[in-house]
């Protein structure tokens, strides 16, 4: 996930909104929770970096 976001040069939230929603409906729902934890941690890391 978080090479998709370097690659892509995504730094809105609506760019990660939908990366999120893709990943979720590319998935099967039992790893709907790994995927949103995985987008928090990525999520505030880049907060972080923000900062």
């Amino acid at each position: 996930m978080m090479e998709m976001i370097v690659e892509n040069n995504m730094q809105s939230s609506k760019d990660l909104e939908e990366l999120l929603a893709c990943y979720l409906s590319l998935n099967s729902n039992e790893y709907h929770d790994l995927i949103v934890k995985a987008f928090e941690q990525i999520w505030f890391y880049m907060v972080d970096l923000h900062l």
